[in-house]
């Protein structure tokens, strides 16, 4: 009866991933920025670290201010103040352990957004130096 007991007491039920996100999907993203007078440059690297292929891939965030994007590289960028969407162009897919640097020159105070999502699914973040 212990036996059973003790084996009651250690199992757990597997975590599942939140029912938004399907199964095998996971990323990080490191976020990297420099600031001058009027703007900033920023380099975002985008992490697959889960098991499934994103692709192809857009990365969404929001700037907590005004900040506007003037220029990008590695992605098509497009924008809705303060939300942004940076889709794949060229490089079409992260493979799972791989990842991928894009970047841009924005207008505004060099503020970090909070969150970012890839395909709908929430990434962990970072912030590092540039």
């Amino acid at each position: 009866m212990a036996g059973i007991l003790l084996a009651a007491l250690f199992a757990t039920p597997a975590q599942a991933a939140p029912a938004d996100v399907p199964a095998g999907y996971a990323c990080a993203v490191t976020y990297a920025s420099v600031g001058w007078t009027t703007g900033f440059t920023a380099r975002v690297t985008i992490a697959n670290t889960g098991t499934r292929v994103f692709s192809p891939w857009i990365l969404q965030f929001v700037f907590p201010g005004s900040q506007t994007i003037m220029q990008g590289w590695n992605a098509t960028f497009s924008e809705t103040p303060p939300s942004v969407q940076a889709a794949s162009s060229w490089y079409t897919s992260i493979s799972p352990g791989t990842s991928f640097n894009i970047g841009f020159n924005a207008n505004g105070a060099d503020d970090h957004p909070t969150g970012f999502t890839l395909n709908g699914v929430p990434c962990a973040v970072t912030y590092g130096p540039y």
